[in-house]
């Protein structure tokens, strides 16, 4: 990815931003052995970021208008941005954004625009995206609090037996913080419910699934100033609970390996009526159990960790039970410095009996050696 942002006017700024999706071995870059000729490195360029930004509209409003991104790569309901999968992949989307102040008691943030633009001819209906969110800092000592809605319609062509447009609304409310009485131990909690239905297709049930989000993070130096980090998180999605685009991932194999049929985190995800509902991240038709301890040493830098998940299907999708996988991860890390950090890590997937192979077949474990370089600049 490369970018690049200018202060057009004192008020008034703008970004782009590119990207290249190439992995080794796809048509003309054979494990990076062949080269490529420009044509070839061309159509692999995408244009993620095209955006202005005008400060204090009306005196109040930071207005973006134009190609961008949005979200936080851990939220339940709504994400797009990198995404940290097995090909890192990019979505972002054209939107109009309003960031304001409320009078200093709150912040608000409001989006509208699209995730598929129509054609001339109707053939390609639009998909549409629009909602808000309001969080403040001043109702929860040491916490925040924020409440949102996101309203997700995929246009239909209006030709029987397709009545109306697809329609997907959520709504949620999400908490988070310190608890001063205990140093170091941190909290967070997120309720999401759906709302809507799919008039594209008759008798379709309306859109009435939910999830929630329970989690607890512990930091503090213990003796020798070696710190100590630890977490237990709980999360409940229903069967025919659906987001409109979750950036949430758990563990290694599950969470990064999310785009090939077959993938594991891909079985058996829900029966959301909107296209993706059943999504291999976020929560949907999932009960997940994951907990993690880490320290680092002082000083050389390097740094262990070991989380644990447990993936449960919420609903007995197919008639396979509802025992998913338990994975065990290890990352080890050095901070080479402020800005840079190396990780090597091994993943181990344990098959539940919802994925076990028909007998007389035997089913193995899945595995992952891997290595990540983060460079912040």
């Amino acid at each position: 990815m490369l970018g690049s942002s200018f202060d057009l006017l004192d008020d008034v700024h703008a970004r782009l931003l590119i990207d290249r999706e190439d992995q080794a071995g796809a048509t003309g870059q054979q494990a990076g052995l062949v080269g490529q000729d420009l044509n070839t490195v061309q159509s692999s360029i995408f244009l993620d970021n095209a955006y202005v930004k005008v400060d204090k509209v009306f005196g109040h409003v930071d207005l973006t208008m134009g190609r961008q991104f949005y979200g936080d790569p851990n939220d339940l309901n709504i994400y797009f941005g990198p995404n940290d999968d097995q090909f890192l992949t990019v979505n972002s989307l054209d939107l109009f954004r309003a960031d304001a102040d409320l009078a200093g008691w709150a912040k608000f943030q409001g989006i509208a625009g699209q995730t598929v633009a129509s054609s001339v001819n109707g053939t390609n209906p639009a998909t549409d995206l629009w909602g808000a969110e309001v969080n403040t800092d001043k109702v929860i000592p040491s916490g925040n609090l924020a409440v949102y809605y996101y309203t997700n319609q995929a246009h239909t062509t209006k030709t029987a037996p397709a009545t109306g447009n697809n329609t997907l609304a959520v709504t949620g409310v999400r908490a988070g913080g310190d608890i001063p009485v205990v140093g170091g131990l941190g909290y967070n909690a997120e309720y999401l419910q759906d709302f809507g239905r799919n008039n594209s297709v008759a008798g379709t049930p309306a859109y009435d699934g939910n999830a929630y989000f329970l989690g607890l993070k512990y930091g503090h130096d213990i003796a020798a100033g070696y710190p100590i980090r630890a977490k237990i998180e709980y999360g409940h999605g229903s069967r025919d609970f659906a987001a409109i685009n979750p950036g949430r991932r758990f563990g290694i194999i599950w969470g990064r390996f999310t785009n090939v049929a077959g993938d594991p985190s891909t079985n058996n995800r829900g029966v959301g009526n909107l296209a993706g509902a059943g999504t291999a991240n976020g929560l949907s038709n999932l009960k997940v159990v994951d907990a993690g301890v880490g320290t680092t040493c002082p000083k050389t830098h390097i740094g262990i960790d070991l989380n644990w998940y447990r993936f449960m299907y919420a609903a007995n999708v197919g008639n396979v039970g509802t025992s998913a996988a338990t994975e065990y991860d290890l990352i080890l890390s050095y901070k080479h410095s402020e800005n840079v950090s190396f990780e090597v890590n091994a993943a181990t997937l344990q098959y539940g009996t919802s994925m076990q192979n028909a007998a007389p077949t035997g089913t193995s474990p899945a595995t992952e050696l891997g290595a990540d370089v983060k460079i912040k600049f």
